[in-house]
Formats: C-alpha cells, structure tokens, sequence
C-alpha cells in the first residue's frame, strides 16, 4: 500500500520542476500535466484494495484473539487498555509494511511501459514525503487495531441491531448535482476527478447495505438450501463480507468505462493512438491485479468465518445437511458480496462515460458487465475451491467437542 502511495507521491512532484527533465520518459498520461492527477487517483484507486485486505487480514485469528483479550480483562485490563493493546499490535507490523514500501516503489520505477516508457517517474521521487507515507500506513493499522479492540467480548454470531445503511448514496446525489451544474462552476478536468472519486467513494460505501439487501432478497424467496443457508449468513453480518467486496464496485468502474473509452479511441484516433491505449493498458492490468487482491481479501474474510464457526457447520454436518451444500453456500454467499457491486460499477462506469462523450455504446457496455461479472464469479470460484479443504476439515464430527 505505501509503494502506491510513494508512487502516487512521485508523480505528484513533477509539479515542482521548472521544466520537463530530459531524461524523463513516463507515461503520456504522467507526462501531461492535464491528465496527470488522473492518473495519480488512478494510483490511489489501486490501493483501496490493499487497505480492505488490510481491515480483512486482522479478522484472522479472531477467536484466539478474542480468547487472550477476554483473559487479559479478567486479570484487570480495562476496555481502553485493550483498545491500546489492538492499536500497537496491528499498527507496529503496518509500520514495518509501510518501510518495506519503500523497495516496492523502487521495483515499481524499473517497470517499463508502452515504447520504453516509466510507470512512475525516474527524475524524481518522493522525498522527505516517504515518511509521511510510512507514517500514514501505520496509522492505518494502528486505527484497524484499535477498532478490533473495542470488538472484544461481543458475540461473533450475534446478528447486528441495525443493518448498514445506505448513508453513501448521498454521495451519489452529490455527484448527479456536479453533473448537472459543475460545467459552469468547475474546470472540466477537476470535475471528472471529483465525480469518479465521488463514484468510487458511494460504491464502496454502499458494499455492505448492497449485500444485506441482495442477500435479505435471496432469502426470502428462494427454497434451494444451499441459497437460503448463504442468503441467511451474509443477512445476518453483511459488513465483513461487504467490506471485504467494496471494491470490487471500482473495478468495475474502471472496466465499464475501458469499454467505452478504448473503442472510442480506435473510432477517433488514427496516428496517436499508443498515447491514449497505453494508459487504458496499463488500467485494466491495475484493474486485473485489483480484483485478484479483492479475492483474497473475500479469502481471508471466509476463511476466518470458517475457522469461527466450524462447531456450528459441524453440527450441520451432523444434523443431516450435506457437506457439498454447506460447500456451495460459502461460494453463494461470495457471489451475492460481488457479483452484484461488479455489474453496477460496470455500468454506471460505462454509462457515465458514454454520456460524458455523447457516444452510443449500449453493446460495448452490456460486454462489459458480463465479462465483470463473469471475472468476479470466477474469482469467487477461485478462492472457494482453495478453501475446500479447511471447510471440509471443519466438518468433521471432532469439532463438536466441546473440550
């Protein structure tokens, strides 16, 4: 995470010099300073999901955890001590991550584009900021940490007094009124950085509500088992799970508008068109990598769900359900987290642009939702085929015992 935001840095230091460094060859959409912040919230889009697998990879060895706090309670510790103790403990290793950055962005202005070019610029680097990056990186563990502390003693099955709320489609609002009324207040390109942050930020944001209401839909109206028992235990605690998904949305964004702008290019350009196509390469590979990252962030989020309640999936087991039911319900319960989210940043994505350019792209839009929809699911088969194993040895009769 820090790597991208040393990266992002970078980039942004170009601002500072008189004049463009001779021996300077990155991406034309680095090297124009007009499309330039574009591509530095494309840098920082890149890291939003490091940091959900970040708030997903603490969720590991929460039983254990939760078991050592509790014991540390009885021998006097207070809430706040234990809130303390999380922030130290997840934001000490979160500070050594954001050091090892550092080399991360180092490896990251050896990779060569499009005709040579640098994905990050070589002239110049981040400076004295690094540490602010380090630091940032730190704290956000440290934040992550200090959450899961004031989490201890509360009942992981314990379903929520009240589920997510969809505060974040305000920003939606917000950016249907920059839309309509910015072109006369704002410049066009800070109005485009501002609507597709805005976007990015409500997707994400509306994860969790998304999959309590796809999965309080399923529930109610389907009768296949292993549907219902997935519809039922993501209803039940939507925010891990959506957390987990949350941006999955932005990748789907970035794959709707592809479909529009690549197309686009082809159409309208005929001599420059490495330009333009060697940034939108360099997008979908990011958003490729993204969603890899997001599948393992759904991973560790079913994994430790595994590992937590494997007595009560044993006693499924035991009570007569088959053990390839309780199997497919933990895939179910990834595709009703993703599947959706993809689908509507994809077309929100591709819909938004084609309006932004008065371009008719209705086909190369409906093929980007299906092939972002067909990604998520298979990276949701991915990971859940990985995870068969310890979802099969959490069935085993032995893990009834209660001692």
């Amino acid at each position: 995470m820090s790597g991208l935001l040393l990266a992002a840095i970078s980039m942004l230091r170009l601002y500072e010099a008189p004049q463009w460094p001779l021996d300077e060859r990155v991406l034309g959409a680095v090297r124009d300073p007009g499309t330039r912040p574009g591509a530095i919230l494309g840098v920082l889009l890149l890291a939003l999901p490091l940091v959900l697998l970040l708030d997903q990879a603490v969720r590991l060895g929460t039983t254990a955890r939760r078991q050592r706090f509790a014991a540390l309670a009885v021998a006097g510790a207070t809430r706040s001590d234990l809130r303390r103790w999380g922030a130290v403990e997840v934001g000490l290793p979160a500070l050594v991550g954001g050091v090892l950055g550092i080399p991360v962005w180092w490896l990251l202005r050896q990779v060569s584009g499009p005709q040579g070019t640098s994905l990050v610029p070589t002239s110049v680097g981040p400076g004295a900021w690094a540490l602010l990056a380090v630091l940032m990186t730190g704290a956000y563990g440290a934040a992550v940490g200090f959450r899961m502390g004031s989490r201890v003693g509360k009942d992981p099955t314990h379903q929520t007094d009240r589920p997510p709320r969809p505060w974040a489609a305000l920003l939606l609002i917000v950016a249907a009124v920059l839309l309509a009324v910015g072109n006369d207040v704002v410049d066009s390109d800070l109005l485009s950085l501002g609507l597709v942050s805005l976007l990015v930020l409500a997707i994400a944001g509306l994860a969790p509500w998304t999959a309590f209401v796809v999965a309080s839909l399923v529930a109610s109206r389907t009768a296949r088992p292993a549907l219902l028992l997935a519809g039922r235990r993501l209803q039940l605690d939507p925010r891990p799970a959506g957390r987990a998904a949350a941006a999955v949305g932005a990748v789907g964004l970035t794959a709707g508008v592809l479909s529009v702008f690549v197309p686009d290019v082809l159409a309208t350009q005929s001599s420059d068109r490495g330009y333009y196509l060697g940034p939108a390469l360099v997008a979908g590979f990011g958003a490729l990598a993204a969603l890899l990252v997001i599948a393992l962030s759904l991973g560790v989020h079913l994994t430790e769900s595994v590992l937590e309640r494997h007595r009560e999936l044993a006693a499924l087991v035991a009570s007569g359900v088959p053990a390839e039911v309780v199997s497919r319900s933990q895939r179910l319960e990834c595709l009703l987290a993703t599947v959706p989210l993809a689908i509507v940043g994809a077309a929100v994505g591709g819909l938004g642009y084609s309006y932004l350019d008065s371009m008719a792209a209705a086909t190369y839009v409906l093929s980007a939702v299906f092939i972002t929809g067909a990604a998520s699911a298979g990276a949701c088969w991915l990971v859940t085929a990985l995870l068969r194993p310890w979802l099969l040895d959490a069935l085993q009769p032995e893990h009834l015992r209660t001692a």
